[in-house]
């Protein structure tokens, strides 16, 4: 077989040369055939025909070409990737070519580099080769003397190595370089071996002293082949200045420790150290190592072996230094026959005392014989006899021992290790290894093991060091008996240690027999102890623990992480996303299963983890954060996301990293536009400005750092500019804004909960931040003034308030991803709704996160109150306190805002009965205002049984339904509702009158169609729904429903119209969708449309369904031009959209706003607020108990009622009187609205006002603003007056505070009129009832109007309008003109009211000019008012013939209207009335009785026809604002000149007795050229086709002329 294979391998060999013959020249052929045979000598025949032919020709072909130059002196060397473009051949891997002068060592130190570099060797060939080459360094062949005479013998080393591809070729290039390098310290070891054995056969020559012979043995033992020399050096020391030094001369250094040796050791590196003791060393031999693995010929660290030379006193005079590698002979060799150690080994001998016969004595022998040469030579002579007799005195017994040896100067340290070979195993040495490598702090470790017919093994370790150690051999060697030792044994031994052996007996009784062979075999007996402690953590209560702990054998980015669950294992879909989100990446789960003795079982869960990139590697750091963040995760009280990865990347606390969760979740809310995925990620990026975010939220707002305010703003201000120098690292611009938002909040933050602890001292489960909008960039408007955001991983909810006393219901939001935009579109109409209230809008929203899958209306609710109270913890956890009406600030609370104790909230959308949850929680905190906190609880006001809500927009559904000469409460109207029964606003509603005829009703689960109904009887079905606990429109007995209804299902496919339907409601298809159908419905040509349910079912044509912002409701919605209801009452929210609103209005229907009709909820809650604040404070004096208090308050219920439905009447009104002159001042509103938005009060684009354009529109078209306009108007108005009256003193003055009493029910104020005084909200509710009243009766632009015809101040102007009302006495006609509802027709009523108007406007304005700020209000009232009383009485007196006929005949036709004369005469006498204030004021200068001024002031004005003057100046058009203002000009300078032509004629009137009229005659003729002058401009006005302003300019200049020509003659001279 073997004569078969060697034939086939010649064949081969023969077909490789027969092939690549005509590919050379034909002379090489003679000497390819012996180069292929000797370079494939080591191949078989079967590694040949494994080869591709055409590789292994390119190959073979490409080689011998390599072969064709080489220079001797220096090596060839290629490093490369064969293919076919490049070398005409290929191969997978990457092949080393190497020509080499033939020398030893070189395959060895090649392979040795290659191992080092952990590449696999593929193929290695070698071979030697006699070649010749000429001067070039050129192969010659040729048999001719000449051509071998010319040429050079070269006997070369030829090496071919294929190694694993390396693909880069900075990769190939680095390993050429590292050959050549290794090739070069094989040259220069073997050049200069010879040399070196020289110098020290010369050295043993030199030796002197009684040693000397030993010595020289010793080398010439070195000599004989026991010795592989590398290098080789001398010391010698010499004398300079008195001092000796040590010199190295250059000539000595041969080998690798040659100073210009360019291999890859460097001559420092393999450079011996300088003992420190160098002169006084005694010892003429000295071993130890280098601390570099030798490149030569084996991978071992080399020995180093000094030779000292002595002066004849014993002084050291040098050394020699021989740096090498024993030969294998050496380690067999007896170290009796070794000269220098053979002496050494005597010593111990005699110095055991033991016969070398006796049994101890061989066997001391034996252990010499075998002791690690290595140690025999370097261990100095006392230190290895204390270690053999060690070692003898085991004798034979099976224990572990350990022996460890640190060089004294070198960087080694050596360690025996006798195991008993049963115990033994390559585990075991790994374990040991293992060990001592952490003790020893080792670098590099290598070991030999020993087997003999012994019961001990031993381990000879070496370790390389760091730096040299102290270490407890004793403890090492306790260690290395327990890694030896059974894991039972271990586990027990552990427990005890643990525990004591009371307690670990029983831990042991209850575990031992526990563990499976399975965590045997994963883990230490250590291990198991500590998992043992967890077990005793975990029970059925606390099911839960964890750790985690890494293992030697890991990576260093690999850790294990272990979960401890008691009785069942835990689903892996739940862990896995917990570990990863908190930045380790699950490699692997391992379960384990234990059992204990008592039958219970334990589950582990054991993961192998890696960190992520951007991840801390260091676990004992992070490990107890860690374990936190996954069990409070675990346990629901933080969330699972990737935010989770900062407790890892930035070494954040769970709690921190909810914080910035929390922060995240706010900007989404507040329309960021980037996920929360992608903010986690962008702190993660950013880990270092993440910290720093950290920082300025804790510089902010921990309590436990001892900083000043100026402190803590300062170092926030640093942190601050920081984060914006980092930002521009930042090159992400999403990453960018992002970590400015949230700077921009936290910043905006103005106080937080975070540092609160609950009772047990825990951090609380919900964070409240409140915020500060307006100091947020871009945030959507409107921006509220002070917001808090709540986060929890149960709910989050945000209440937003526009001021500081601020109102507004709750709400149960469903809207998890916007419910602050559901919010903010609330709190907008809560805004001006609240408007009539003393607190501005506010509205808050929760919205629960973990809903029951399914649930039962109970598990719903349960769940939504618990989410509730949380809610309305957070809210308080960040208000303050009044305690004996002294702010307290919440507890652990840095607050950067003013006091704030206003927080008051109501039931909306979902929290209809929650009110008694949220005082009860108010009480707990303390709270000041007690059960007023949240209004309509057990003791308020029940809205649904006051149907208050209902009720207030029932007076909008009179007003409009009056104003089209309809009584809704006796004519039958049609209606269609939006809700059903059961609700209050709804239910209410449609019980406010028995002759409503409701022909149809939908929700969101039924369609109620009734096309005829019988108006009473169906009233009364409708109550009997009302008055069931629960309704829907199922319970409607369907046997009262008129021909062709019925009651219809949402759900249905379709539903067939009826003829009856389909006249009553206009439809022309014979089936509909139930969707089609309620659309055609809300199209209907009905009376009324009622609504009260939730959704918003009317848009603008021009506006999206998406706008809107009601999905659900879409496939519904109409535009508000196909509604054809004639009117509309909003008691639900948001039926409408705002431009639904007012494109619906512009095509004439009938509608306020929602926040119109619907105000009287919050009103009555207001009321109900203000009421408990007064009566607490009562109930907390002693005056009154809590009983009395709510029997009090349930005894005013309908005086309330009463109250509050007088303020919807009346805006209501306002609203109305605005409507019906509004396109004759659109001017006037768009200067308001103008004003308005220059002072960032409003922003017409959010409240869709039209523009400056769109207004123009308007007017030409012969529009004005509609009610939904003017209702948004009128509410900022009054917003606007009640704000500027709370900044002033206006209204502390006592006059002025009179108005705080009509807030209140008479019965409150006849029995508590001290302590209403002294109300807490006393300024509030002043300026909100002076505010309500002036905006109510005198208009929407009443006080800018008067502000710029004045100049004066809102304050100012609110006191004339007080100081004006009350002197005509205008409140009492007003209310008997409102009593006159359905008697008389709403324009007339209208006009009275406009009349009326007029004269306070031009009263007020007449007050301002003449006083202004030195206007007393009780003393005006109490001077003028009388006057004015008596001169209303009689006025009519002092009217010409013509006046008097006139006026009486006005008054007559009113009366005959059924208006009281007195109304009739002070309506139609209004322009008259006007002049009392001036006559008031001439009587005061003269001194004249008021009859004696008024008969003169009216009879100048007959003589210079001023009453037609002044009517032609009111009948003037005018076009702007310019002319407005010069109208009333002119108009005021009449006034004053008629005065003052009275005052001049009164002062000059003799006691001649002349009557009136001679006495007005003798005036006219003394100034009769400018009488004639001023007749001649009036007949000029009469002629005149278009009167022009200028004419009434000059007019009255010609009038002043005359009044000065008065005034100047009745001077005395």
């Amino acid at each position: 077989m073997g004569q078969r294979d060697a034939q086939e391998r010649k064949e081969a060999l023969d077909k490789i040369l027969d092939e690549l013959a005509p590919q050379i020249p034909a002379e090489q052929y003679d000497a390819l055939r012996p180069f292929v045979y000797q370079y494939y000598s080591m191949d078989t025949r079967q590694d040949l025909m494994g080869q591709k032919r055409r590789d292994l020709l390119g190959s073979t072909l490409s080689f011998w070409k390599f072969l064709q130059y080489h220079d001797p002196e220096q090596p060839e060397i290629e490093v490369l990737n064969p293919d076919y473009p490049h070398h005409g051949w290929h191969s997978t891997h990457t092949v080393i070519r190497i020509i080499h002068r033939d020398m030893p060592f070189l395959v060895d130190s090649l392979r040795m580099k290659l191992n080092e570099r952990g590449v696999v060797i593929h193929h290695l060939r070698n071979t030697i080769l006699q070649s010749h080459r000429d001067e070039h360094y050129q192969m010659v062949f040729g048999d001719s003397a000449k051509d071998r005479v010319e040429a050079t013998a070269c006997k070369e080393a030829i090496i071919y190595v294929e190694i694993d591809r390396q693909e880069k070729d900075e990769d190939l290039e680095a390993l050429r370089e590292q050959i050549y390098a290794i090739m070069e310290d094989v040259s220069r070891v073997v050049e200069d071996y010879i040399p070196t054995c020289d110098r020290i056969r010369q050295l043993a020559t030199t030796l002197t002293g009684n040693r000397a012979k030993e010595v020289q043995d010793f080398l010439g033992w070195l000599l004989d082949n026991k010795f592989t020399f590398l290098g080789y050096e001398e010391l010698k020391v010499i004398e300079q200045s008195g001092k000796k030094q040590i010199i190295r001369p250059s000539e000595s250094l041969l080998g690798l420790l040659k100073i210009n040796h360019q291999g890859s050791i460097g001559q420092l590196d393999l450079e011996p150290f300088i003992e420190h003791d160098f002169f006084e060393q005694t010892e003429p031999l000295s071993f130890s190592k280098a601390s570099v693995r030798s490149t030569v010929h084996r991978p071992a660290y080399p020995d180093f072996i000094t030779v000292r030379q002595f002066a004849e006193d014993g002084s050291v005079v040098g050394e020699a230094r021989i740096v090498g590698l024993y030969t294998s002979p050496v380690y067999r060799q007896s170290p009796f026959r070794i000269p220098y150690i053979a002496s050494k080994v005597t010593d111990i001998f005699e110095q055991s005392g033991l016969g070398r016969k006796s049994h101890h004595g061989k066997d001391l022998e034996q252990i010499l014989e075998v002791f690690p040469r290595d140690e025999l030579f370097q261990t100095p002579k006392d230190e290895l006899f204390q270690t053999v007799m060690e070692i003898l005195r085991i004798q034979e017994r099976k224990q572990i021992k350990l022996f460890i040896r640190q060089d004294l100067y070198g960087p080694f340290c050596s360690a025996l290790v006798f195991v008993p070979r049963e115990v033994y195993s390559t585990e075991l040495r790994r374990r040991m290894e293992t060990i001592l490598c952490q003790h020893l702090q080792s670098v590099d470790s290598e070991f030999t093991t020993y087997f003999s017919e012994s019961v001990l093994a031993r381990v000879h370790f070496n370790f390389k060091l760091r730096n040299r150690v102290e270490f407890s051999q004793e403890s090492i060697n306790d260690e290395l008996v327990m890694a030896a030792s059974s894991w039972e044994d271990e586990v027990r031994a552990s427990i005890l240690e643990s525990h004591g052996e009371v307690k670990g007996n029983k831990l042991i009784s209850l575990y031992a027999n526990g563990f499976s062979a399975a965590y045997r075999e994963a883990f230490t007996p250590d291990a198991a102890a500590v998992d043992v402690e967890h077990f005793q953590r975990i029970d059925k209560d606390n099911p839960l623990s964890m750790g985690f702990y890494q293992s030697l054998n890991d990576a260093p980015d690999r850790i294990h992480f272990k979960l401890y669950h008691f009785v069942e294992p835990l689903p892996l879909a739940d862990q896995i996303p917990i570990i990863e989100n908190l930045g380790l990446r699950v490699i692997g789960e391992y379960p384990f299963l234990i059992h204990k003795s008592n039958e219970e079982v334990i589950w582990i869960h054991d993961f192998l983890l890696s960190f992520h990139d951007n991840v801390s590697t260091n676990i004992q750091k992070v490990d107890s954060i860690f374990k936190e963040a996954f069990e409070k995760i675990w346990f629901g009280e933080a969330e699972n996301d990737r935010f989770n990865l900062l407790v890892l990347a930035a070494g954040m606390n769970w709690r921190q990293v909810a914080m910035l969760r929390g922060y995240a979740r706010y900007i989404k809310q507040i329309r960021m536009g980037f996920s929360q995925t992608y903010i986690a990620e962008t702190l993660c990026n950013n880990i270092e400005i993440t910290r720093q975010l950290l920082e300025l939220f804790e510089v902010r707002f921990n309590p436990e750092l001892a900083l000043s305010r100026t402190q803590r703003l300062a170092r926030q201000q640093q942190i601050q500019q920081s984060i914006l120098e980092a930002l521009d690292q930042v090159t992400v611009l999403s990453e960018d804004r992002i970590i400015r938002r949230f700077q921009t909040v936290i910043s905006a933050t103005l106080r937080t909960n975070f540092y609160q602890m609950d009772e047990e001292g825990n951090p609380k489960s919900y964070i409240s931040f409140k915020i500060s909008p307006r100091d947020i960039p871009d945030i959507p408007k409107p921006m509220p003034l002070y917001e808090i955001f709540v986060y929890s991983p149960r709910v989050e909810g945000v209440h937003l308030r526009g001021g500081k006393v601020a109102r507004g219901g709750l709400r149960w939001s469903d809207r998890v991803e916007d419910y602050r935009t559901e919010v903010l579109g609330l709190v907008k109409a809560q805004q001006v709704k609240n408007a009539l209230i003393v607190p501005v809008g506010a509205k808050g929203g929760f919205a629960p996160k973990h809903m029951p899958v399914n649930p039962s209306r109970e598990a719903m609710m349960e769940e939504g109150i618990a989410c509730y109270q949380i809610f309305i913890r957070a809210l308080l956890d960040v208000t303050d306190n009044l305690v004996d009406n002294e702010v307290i600030h919440p507890e652990s609370v840095v607050y950067y805002d003013d006091n704030d104790s206003y927080l008051v909230v109501a039931a909306d959308k979902g929290t209809a009965t929650f009110s008694d949850i949220a005082n009860n929680i108010a009480q707990e905190y303390n709270f000041w205002l007690g059960d007023a906190f949240a209004s309509g609880g057990s003791a308020g006001y029940d809205h649904k049984k006051m149907g208050i809500t209902a009720k207030g927009a029932w007076v909008s559904v009179q007003r409009h339904f009056r104003e089209r000469s309809i009584n809704v409460q006796q004519d039958n109207v049609t209606v269609i509702g939006i809700g059903d029964m059961a609700g209050d606003v709804f239910g209410n509603g449609l019980l406010s009158s028995e002759t409503l005829q409701m022909v149809a009703a939908f929700n969101h689960m039924h369609i109620f169609i009734d096309p005829n109904p019988d108006p009473v009887r169906s009233y009364h079905e409708r109550r009997r729904l009302f008055n069931l606990p629960r309704s829907s429109w199922k319970d409607y007995d369907s046997g009262l429903i008129s021909e062709g209804g019925g009651l219809f299902s949402r759900n249905a496919k379709s539903i067939v119209v009826s003829e009856p339907m389909k006249e009553r409601f206009g439809i022309k298809a014979n089936r509909l969708t139930p969707n089609e159908l309620i659309r055609s419905l809300l199209r209907a040509p009905v009376d009324l449309i009622w609504n009260g349910g939730i959704g918003t079912y009317v848009k603008a044509i021009n506006e999206s369904h998406a706008h809107v912002g009601d999905k659900a409701n879409d496939p519904l919605r109409i535009n508000g031009c196909e509604l054809r209801a004639k009117v509309v009452g909003e008691g639900g929210n948001l039926g409408l959209s705002q431009l639904g609103r007012v494109e619906y209005a512009l095509q004439g229907g009938a509608l306020n706003t929602d926040f119109i009709d619907n105000s009287g909820g919050v009103d009555c809650s207001d009321h109900e607020v203000n009421i408990k604040i007064l009566l607490n404070d009562i109930v907390s004096n002693g005056d009154m108990t809590m009983k009395q208090r709510n029997q009090l308050l349930e005894s005013m219920t309908d005086d309330v009622a009463r109250l509050v439905l007088l303020n919807n009447y009346r805006q209501t009104q306002a609203i109305t009187q605005a409507e019906s002159e509004a396109r004759y001042r659109m001017d006037e509103y768009k200067r308001f609205m103008d004003y308005l938005e220059s002072e960032g009060r409003l922003d017409r684009n959010i409240e869709y006002l039209p523009d400056n354009e769109a207004l123009a529109e308007r007017s030409a078209a012969g529009q004005g603003l509609t009610r939904p306009e003017l209702s948004l108007l009128i509410s900022y108005s009054k917003a606007e007056l009640k704000e500027a009256l709370m900044g002033s003193d206006v209204i502390n003055e006592d006059y002025l505070s009179k108005e705080l009493f009509t807030t209140f029910p008479a019965v409150l104020v006849e029995r508590f009129s001290e302590q209403i005084n002294h109300h807490r909200l006393r300024r509030e509710i002043i300026a909100t009832q002076i505010a309500n009243h002036m905006v109510d009766m005198m208009g929407i632009t009443y006080v800018h109007r008067v502000r710029q015809t004045t100049g004066a101040n809102a304050p100012e102007i609110a006191r004339a309008f007080l100081v004006s009302r009350d002197v005509f006495g205008i409140q009492d006609y007003w209310q008997l003109i409102e009593s006159l509802d359905y008697q008389l027709s709403s324009s007339l009523q209208q006009q009275m009211m406009g009349s009326m108007i007029k004269l306070v406007r031009r009263a007020s304005r007449w007050f301002i000019r003449l006083k202004r700020q030195d206007l007393v209000a009780a003393e005006t009232v109490e001077q003028y008012g009388p006057l004015i009383q008596e001169f209303i009485h009689s006025f009519v007196d002092y009217l010409s013939d013509t006046e008097h006929e006139n006026l009486s005949a006005k008054v007559e036709q009113m009366v005959g209207n059924q208006i009281p004369e007195d109304v009739a005469k002070l309506v139609c006498g209004q322009r008259y009335l006007l002049s009392s204030l001036p006559i008031i004021q001439a009587a005061d200068q003269t001194g004249k009785p008021i009859e004696s001024v008024a008969r003169m002031f009216f009879a100048i004005g007959e003589r210079l026809d001023l009453n037609w003057y002044s009517q032609e100046l009111g009948s003037l058009e005018v076009t702007n604002h310019w002319q407005s203002l010069a109208r009333d000009s002119i108009r005021d300078e009449l006034t004053w000149q008629q005065r003052a032509l009275t005052v001049a004629l009164l002062s000059a009137a003799s006691d001649t007795g002349d009557d009136l009229a001679q006495q007005l005659d003798t005036w006219m003729m003394h100034h009769h050229a400018l009488v004639v002058r001023w007749q001649s401009m009036l007949a000029e006005i009469r002629n005149a086709s278009v009167s022009e302003m200028a004419m009434f300019t000059v007019a009255n200049r010609e009038l002043m002329d005359l009044a000065q020509a008065t005034i100047h003659s009745a001077q005395p001279h």
